[in-house]
C-alpha cells in the first residue's frame, strides 16, 4: 500500500521533501505516525542534522491553540526533536507565541514549508548527491496534486457539508452587466458630469456621483435607480456560468446564497429551472416554503420596470456605514454563512476589505483549516502569493484558466454529488 495514499496534498509534499534526505542504506527511515504527529524518523536524519528519535508534524498555521496542543502532545510523547512544518510563513509572532508557551527543555524547531526545502538544497552536493532538479519536480508534483486534490476535496464539501455561495462581479459580467468602473463612469455621462480622473479611489467616485443626484435632498431620487437598471440591463446575454450556478444551487446542498451584485439574473435563471427564489435586501425575507433565498449584501435593483429596488453600496458612505454598524443584517448574513457552512467564492476577486474583516473574525482565535474554496483565474494573480495569503483565511484556491472552464468545474463538482447521492 502507498503510505503516501490517504495523506493530505501538503503532509505528502513535506514526505516526499524529507524522504530526499533520508539515507535508506544507513538504515534511516521516514514512518507514518499514527500517534500524536504525522511522521515518524526513527534513526533521525543525519543530513538535515535531526537525531534519533525525530517527529515531524504538518500545520496549515500557527495559533496559539495550536501550539498548546503541540506542548501537551510533546510532553506525553517525550521524542529527542520535534519539527513543524507550516505551509505559510513562520513569522516573528509564532516565535513569540513558542517562547511564551513553550518553556526551556523541549526541542521544538518551526520553519515554513520554504525554509524546509531551502534548508536541504544548502546541503553540499557530496553529502546529498540528488540534484536541485528533484527539488524542482517535488515541486511541480506538488503543485500539481494539490490543484487536483483540492478540486476533489471541493467535491466532497458540497456532497457531504452545507455549503453557502458567494457571488462577486464575474458572475454579473458573464451576462453583460457592466462593470463598477464602467457603471460610474456611463452614470457620470448620464447626470451630464465630466469624466472623474482615473486615479480617484472607485468609492470615492461613487460618493461624488450619489451627492450629484442628492443635491440637497437627503434621500436619493428614484432617477438615481432607473439610471442604473437602465446602464445594468442594457446589453445582458445568456450566460453558462449562471445557468450552472442556477443548477448548483437548485440541485446541490445549499444552506445559503450571498451576492455582492445588484442584479436578480441568478434569480430568474433559478425560477426558469423551476425552482422558487426571492432576493433579499433588508431584515425582512418572504415567508414562502421551499424557496431560496438570495442575499443582495450591497443592494439591489430589479431588472424589471415596475419591480422592487433598495439602497445601493456605490460610495464611500455606504462603505463606512457597513464597517460601522456591528449588527448590520448583510454583515450577520455573511458571518453565518462563514462561520455554519462550507462557503464557495465566484467571481469574486477576494480583496474587498469588508469580506477579508468578515472571515477574519470567523476564524479569529483559532487555527485556520482550509474549508472554504475560491474559484479565481490563474493568470490575474501570483499564484503562490495569492495562496499563501487566502491560506490564512481558511481558503483554498480552485484554479482556472479560461472563463469557460469555470462552468464546467462548476457543473463537474454538481455531477460528481449527484452522482454520489444516487449510488
Amino acid at each position: 500500500m502507498d503510505p503516501l495514499e490517504n495523506m493530505h496534498t501538503i503532509e505528502r509534499a513535506v514526505y516526499t521533501m524529507i524522504s530526499l534526505c533520508v539515507d535508506f542504506s544507513a538504515k534511516e527511515s521516514i514512518e507514518i505516525s499514527h500517534g500524536e504527529f504525522d511522521f515518524y524518523l526513527p534513526q533521525g536524519v543525519k543530513k538535515l542534522g535531526w537525531p534519533q528519535e525525530t517527529y515531524i508534524e504538518v500545520k496549515y498555521r500557527m495559533a496559539y491553540d495550536t501550539i498548546t496542543r503541540l506542548r501537551q502532545s510533546y510532553d506525553r510523547i517525550k521524542p529527542k526533536k520535534l519539527v513543524v512544518v507550516v505551509m505559510g510563513d513562520v513569522n516573528y509572532k509564532s516565535y513569540r507565541m513558542l517562547s511564551d508557551v513553550l518553556p526551556v527543555g523541549r526541542d521544538i524547531d518551526v520553519m515554513s514549508y520554504n525554509n524546509l526545502r531551502e534548508k536541504i538544497e544548502a546541503i553540499p552536493k557530496e553529502k546529498n548527491p540528488k540534484n536541485k532538479n528533484a527539488y524542482e519536480e517535488c515541486d511541480i508534483k506538488y503543485q500539481r496534486d494539490k490543484e487536483v486534490s483540492v478540486l476533489e476535496k471541493a467535491k466532497d464539501a458540497l456532497k457531504n457539508n452545507k455549503v453557502s455561495v458567494f457571488l462577486g462581479a464575474g458572475v454579473s459580467a458573464s451576462a453583460g452587466i457592466v462593470t463598477w468602473d464602467s457603471l460610474l463612469e456611463k452614470l457620470c455621462i448620464k447626470r451630464g458630469l465630466s469624466k472623474i480622473d482615473s486615479d480617484i479611489d472607485s468609492v470615492v467616485k461613487g460618493r461624488y456621483i450619489i451627492d450629484e443626484y442628492k443635491q440637497s435632498q437627503k434621500e436619493i431620487p428614484y432617477e438615481f435607480y432607473k439610471d442604473i437598471r437602465e446602464i445594468l440591463y442594457a446589453n445582458i446575454k445568456n450566460s453558462n456560468l449562471i445557468s450552472s450556478i442556477a443548477s448548483l444551487v437548485t440541485q446541490g446542498n445549499i444552506e445559503s446564497i450571498i451576492s455582492y451584485n445588484y442584479d436578480n439574473l441568478v434569480e430568474r435563471e433559478i425560477r426558469n429551472k423551476g425552482k422558487l427564489c426571492f432576493p433579499v435586501f433588508n431584515k425582512a425575507r418572504s415567508k414562502e416554503q421551499n424557496s431560496l433565498y438570495i442575499y443582495h449584501v450591497h443592494g439591489y435593483v430589479s431588472h424589471e420596470e415596475d419591480d422592487e429596488y433598495s439602497p445601493i453600496v456605490l460610495g464611500e458612505q455606504e462603505y463606512h456605514k457597513i464597517f460601522q454598524e456591528s449588527y448590520n443584517w448583510g454583515n450577520v448574513e455573511q458571518l453565518h454563512a462563514l462561520c455554519r457552512s462550507t462557503c464557495f467564492f465566484i467571481g469574486l476577486s477576494m480583496d474587498d476589505p469588508n469580506l477579508r474583516r468578515l472571515i477574519d473574525i470567523s476564524i479569529e482565535g483559532s487555527e485556520v483549516e482550509l474549508v472554504h474554496y475560491a474559484f479565481l483565474r490563474r493568470i490575474e494573480y501570483d499564484v503562490p502569493f495569492m495562496e499563501k495569503i487566502m491560506r490564512g483565511f481558511g481558503i483554498n484556491c480552485v484554479w482556472y484558466d479560461n472563463y469557460e472552464e469555470l462552468p464546467t468545474i462548476i457543473n463537474e463538482m454538481m455531477n460528481a454529488s449527484a452522482a454520489s447521492n444516487t449510488n
